[in-house]
């Protein structure tokens, strides 16, 4: 079945000038952009580091790229656990989240393996060297997760390969398969569980703004709150323990 003409349109029709990244609601449904992929040829696709990771194929509708996560080329038994949990976990955060500027834009869960997201035309930090990225990339990845934590949503494993920069400078959040969404009705042990984790958004971003701007790790840690430094002088010391183990001191 090749890619409906009709529903390609609507696509595109449905975004008009703006961002797919930045679009407050997906102009069809998730079921009418699985219909509207069946049969569209790949732009690309990118494997998926190891079994628990998902490939992400990029298609292109009515000059929009859409990114589609999708772990149905994993083995049996690693698509229907941990692909299937990872992916319902996924669309869940994303779903809580709503618009945030900066998250990828989330276009809907298109099978028990699969979501869909705009594609961002960035590329990771990972990629970038050491002290290449300048500060303000930073306070606009601060402003993404707080807006996340404001909607009940912790990304939990912020990561460098979680963090697109572009090359106008403008910085994106993807990948919430880790991420931890507070609810509506969160008991005191699930709202303790989710400032740790807050704390622990705000570290991992510390600790990449030091990486990545040349800035010292101490100098980025100072301006963390204590709950976050506390959780850092811990991570450390685990770290101690766990390198003196392995006869690493």
């Amino acid at each position: 079945m090749k890619a409906s003409t009709s529903l390609i349109s609507t696509f595109a029709k449905g975004y008009g000038d703006r961002s797919v990244s930045e679009s407050s609601t997906p102009p069809v449904t998730a079921s009418e952009l699985q219909a509207a992929l069946e049969g569209a040829s790949p732009k690309r696709r990118i494997v998926g580091r190891n079994l628990s990771k998902a490939d992400v194929v990029v298609y292109e509708l009515g000059g929009r790229r859409i990114a589609v996560k999708d772990y149905g080329a994993r083995p049996f038994v690693a698509r229907q656990t941990i692909g299937r949990w990872l992916v319902g976990r996924e669309c869940r955060a994303y779903e809580s989240a709503g618009v945030v500027p900066g998250l990828a834009c989330f276009l809907g869960r298109l099978g028990r393996f699969s979501l869909a997201t705009a594609w961002v035309d960035a590329v990771p930090l990972a990629d970038l060297p050491r002290g290449a990225a300048a500060p303000e990339l930073f306070d606009r990845l601060d402003a993404i997760t707080a807006a996340l934590h404001l909607r009940g949503v912790a990304m939990s494993d912020l990561h460098h390969r979680h963090v697109l920069a572009s090359e106008k400078g403008e910085d994106h959040v993807v990948d919430l398969a880790m991420a931890y969404v507070l609810g509506s009705r969160p008991g005191w042990l699930r709202r303790r569980l989710f400032e740790r984790l807050i704390a622990q958004d705000r570290l991992s971003a510390a600790r990449m703004r030091a990486r990545f701007t040349g800035r010292s790790e101490d100098a980025a840690l100072a301006a963390l709150d204590p709950a976050a430094r506390r959780l850092w002088k811990v991570g450390r010391r685990i770290k101690g323990l766990w390198d003196r183990l392995r006869g690493r001191v």
